[in-house]
């Protein structure tokens, strides 16, 4: 299959069927995915599989830190995105300079849809999510994440239960402008 096709062909699933997914391969995928480019060669990255026993274990330590009056809400909200078999969750270094923060960023999201593109030739589907709770701090010490580290999504990775067909986008054409000078 072509490039263009898988990219076409990638959309966002939240319902995946009882395959397990290969942790392995999964690293396989990754070492493929850090070829996004990066500002200086920085590779900011860094992730954290949690497969079915890491998931149980990361809920149940998670919920057990925080207030016990704001567990059940929390745990309806994690479950949205703990249904799914494997959950990659990506992770990068701040920077104290902010230019050097967006440009690690940009190279994550590369990174990331790389990721999600090789996910799709090999026919397993997926979900990038950014939750508001990535943001705090007891779920960052919960991934025992450093003080100078930051969530910079979560994907969800199974096997699909259904087939989604990708949405309409708007032609890029009808969003770009060529900037000339007069002179030509």
């Amino acid at each position: 299959m072509k490039l263009e096709d898988i990219m076409i062909k990638r959309v966002s699933h939240a319902k995946f069927n009882e395959k397990e997914v290969d942790v392995e391969f999964l690293i396989q995928l990754l070492e493929s995915a850090v070829y996004a480019p990066n500002h200086k060669m920085r590779e900011p990255w860094r992730f954290i599989i949690l497969d079915s026993l890491g998931k149980i274990q990361f809920l149940k330590d998670y919920l057990e830190s925080i207030p016990k009056e704001d567990r059940e809400s929390t745990q309806t909200l994690l479950n949205k995105l703990f249904i799914a078999p494997i959950i990659l969750v990506m992770v990068m270094k701040k920077e104290p300079n902010i230019r050097d923060e967006k440009e690690d960023l940009l190279a994550m999201g590369a990174l990331t849809q790389n990721f999600l593109l090789l996910l799709t030739s090999y026919g397993i589907s997926s979900f990038w999510k950014t939750p508001n709770y990535i943001d705090d701090d007891l779920f960052k010490t919960t991934l025992r994440l450093s003080t100078d580290e930051i969530v910079t999504g979560m994907i969800m990775i199974g096997y699909p239960l259904v087939k989604l067909n990708p949405k309409t986008r708007k032609q890029a054409r009808s969003k770009t402008s060529i900037y000339r000078s007069n002179d030509l």
